[in-house]
């Protein structure tokens, strides 16, 4: 919290343009002005804006106040999505405490002021619950993440694989429709044309807000400093990168790989770093969810410790020409559109690293979730670090535990 107070007053672009659309809306009455088109976001993002006409105080410190409060979502995921893999409380907390001081997550929202830990936080509990095997919630939440902000769509590649693999039933993608329009249902009653608000993420929309290929992004695009034939550029970064997706959700679901939870974690960091690195249009803090998911990663997989830390450094770098002035880069984009790179070659080799050595296993065998921490008694005290849990399907767990 006193990292977050530092910056309650610093004023920025985004800044200005939430003080212009919360002045419309209360021009506008309140929460009568949700049926009008006002700002390019999502209408969840509105309510939450217009619960702050109704909060008392300088309106820098509402806005940032409630942006802050999704840091504690992202926080609270963090721990219990650590928790599966490794019992008792130090690590997790560790884990926690890394994501909450991690330098990009407390700079979003107090020092920048942006909303990425709104749709980060929903993203992380979706793969929370899809890892508990909980594929409802896991599929709701990630459609909240996405009734935020278009950039919730950066977890999808994991559902898609999760199905292909046949380890979540085709049925639960129904929750997807079912919640997003749920949620824009208060402002169409009010009033809002229902067919200008559920196509609010039309590309043609989305794309005129960012002209370029990329946004101070540290993506493929710093290699191609090109001005024109951008919209054929645009579409052809777009088809790349679902032929990228589409390629190791094959590969994965060919070799029939056993998606365990660490291999799950594993896909959910690739495709988080893969799609704003290869989707033409990116802003840098678009990576945010790449950067928390990545720290997960190195708890799931220790020897990746290095693999956050080039995507933390890419990342917070990259804000430097937003925060500070266009002029002020502190470092090539390009190197730090390699950094990035990286990152994305180590965690995708190692994801398909997994399908090339593991033996084909049969489909019943992919469901290897670790037990609920609550029915998984704590390891006695010891001052040494304690042992990853298992692996092993629930049902191997009882099998072990029977008399021989």
């Amino acid at each position: 919290m006193l990292a977050r107070f530092v910056g309650r007053y610093e004023w920025t672009g985004d800044m200005r343009t939430f003080y212009r659309w919360y002045a419309e809306l209360d021009a506008a009455g309140g929460w009568r002005g949700l049926a009008n088109e006002i700002g390019n976001y999502n209408a969840l993002f509105l309510y939450l804006l217009t619960l702050t006409t109704w909060l008392p105080g300088p309106l820098i410190l509402k806005i940032k106040a409630v942006w802050v409060v999704f840091d504690l979502i992202l926080v609270y995921y963090t721990y219990r999505i650590v928790a599966l893999r490794w019992p008792g409380w130090r690590i997790p907390m560790l884990a926690a405490v890394v994501v909450a001081l991690l330098p990009t997550v407390v700079v979003n929202a107090s020092f920048y002021g942006q909303t990425d830990s709104m749709w980060a936080a929903f993203a992380l509990g979706g793969v929370y619950h899809l890892l508990r095997n909980q594929p409802w919630w896991g599929v709701s939440l990630c459609t909240v993440a996405l009734a935020f902000k278009p950039q919730g769509i950066f977890i999808f590649p994991l559902l898609l694989l999760l199905v292909l693999a046949g380890r979540i039933p085709w049925r639960t993608l129904l929750a997807a429709p079912v919640v997003y329009i749920t949620l824009a249902l208060p402002a169409i009653l009010i009033g809002r044309d229902p067919v200008e608000l559920l196509t609010l993420y039309d590309p043609r929309r989305q794309a005129s807000h960012v002209p370029n290929l990329t946004s101070n992004a540290p993506s493929i695009y710093v290699y191609l400093p090109v001005g024109t034939r951008l919209d054929t550029v645009k579409l052809l970064g777009a088809i790349f990168t679902a032929a990228l997706i589409l390629g190791i959700c094959y590969v994965l679901v060919a070799r029939r790989i056993a998606l365990t939870p660490r291999r799950v974690v594993t896909a959910a960091a690739t495709f988080t770093i893969l799609m704003p690195y290869t989707l033409p249009g990116m802003h840098e803090r678009y990576f945010y969810l790449a950067d928390v998911m990545t720290v997960v990663l190195a708890f799931y997989r220790p020897r990746l410790w290095y693999v956050p830390l080039l995507v933390q450094v890419s990342s917070l770098l990259s804000y430097a020409p937003f925060l500070f002035g266009r002029s002020e880069r502190l470092i090539d984009p390009m190197i730090l559109g390699t950094l990035m790179l990286g990152a994305l070659v180590v965690t995708t080799y190692s994801l398909l690293r997994d399908a090339a050595i593991a033996p084909v296993a049969k489909l019943d065998r992919e469901r290897s979730d670790p037990e609920p921490q609550s029915r998984l008694p704590d390891p006695p005290p010891s001052r040494a670090l304690p042992k990853p849990r298992s692996e092993t399907t629930p049902s191997d767990v009882r099998a072990s535990s029977s008399p021989s």
